[in-house]
């Protein structure tokens, strides 16, 4: 990052808790947001969203407020610092967004296991119609890059998804977890998508140990950690993998590495390119090449 560090401007970072009451930060997301080369404006979420196999619509809910209230107090930082004399009468302006306004469809029976070939079905029951047409993030930010432990399960029973991990039924799986399923049809996740999970579930393992949960709860393995990107021809992921030798908790990490093209041009009519150019190299320190990961 430092390679860049003269390119980046406009920094600022956003909590937001959704955990009891939407106050406390046992759960919740934090953002960071900046413009590189004056050109083009990123935001990197972490969160962690709520658990257990059946809190699939509370999960949803949680991504987007923790989206919307993302841009909506980016946006109010703006209008702050561009007229500050009305600042006091418009910082209560975003207090609506608490409430949520998509209905959303719980994707958690365990008895419903889809198969491949019923993956596509564009099935009614599957389908959000209300609410925005793409995340506000999409709109907002040129580049867009969502993670964490977002907790989505694999739908199904704990016999029922060990048996299809012991038959390799990879398709299965996919075709059953939550998040896939509602990239594909609910609103909130239009906009965004995910590399390849060619690696396994990588929750929940016994301590030090290859072995999903032994525990009295059994839990259902489940690709909780996951990495998610704004859909766009300047994001190519180039690797999207799990560490399983990584054995520090009950989870497996999971990281990325993608390359994001960047047009560095003066996009400011108030600046000639002669004075943008000199004011980017003055700035600059030396040339490095920069890998973020």
């Amino acid at each position: 990052m430092y390679a860049i560090a003269h390119l980046v401007s406009d920094i600022k970072s956003i909590a937001v808790p959704t955990g009891l009451g939407d106050k406390l930060g046992n759960k919740g997301g934090i953002a960071l947001t900046f413009t590189l080369a004056e050109t083009t404006s990123f935001c990197f979420v972490n969160a962690h969203l709520s658990a257990h196999q059946h809190a699939t619509v509370r999960r949803t809910n949680e991504f987007r407020r923790i989206s919307t209230l993302i841009v909506e107090r980016i946006l109010q930082q703006k209008m702050n610092s561009e007229v500050s004399t009305s600042a006091s009468s418009s910082s209560s302006s975003s207090s609506s967004s608490d409430e949520d306004h998509t209905e959303d469809v719980d994707l958690t029976g365990d008895g419903d296991i889809l198969m491949p070939e019923e993956c596509h079905s564009s099935s009614d029951d599957l389908r959000t119609d209300s609410g925005p047409q793409l995340n506000p993030l999409i709109d907002v930010f040129d580049q867009v890059f969502w993670f964490g432990d977002l907790n989505f399960r694999i739908n199904g029973t704990r016999e029922c998804v060990d048996g299809m991990l012991e038959n390799h039924m990879h398709d299965a799986l996919l075709c059953n977890d939550q998040l896939t399923l509602l990239m594909r049809f609910n609103r909130v996740f239009s906009g965004f998508a995910e590399g390849p999970l060619h690696f396994f579930p990588t929750y929940k393992f016994d301590n030090d140990s290859d072995h999903y949960d032994s525990s009295q709860r059994r839990r259902v393995p489940s690709w909780t950690d996951r990495i998610l990107y704004k859909k766009d021809s300047n994001t190519e992921v180039l690797s999207y993998c799990s560490a399983p030798d990584v054995k520090l908790s009950d989870h497996r990490p999971v990281y990325a590495t993608f390359r994001s093209h960047i047009d560095i041009q003066n996009t400011n009519s108030d600046d000639d390119d002669a004075a943008w150019k000199k004011r980017i190299i003055e700035r600059e320190i030396k040339s490095e090449v920069c890998c973020i990961s």
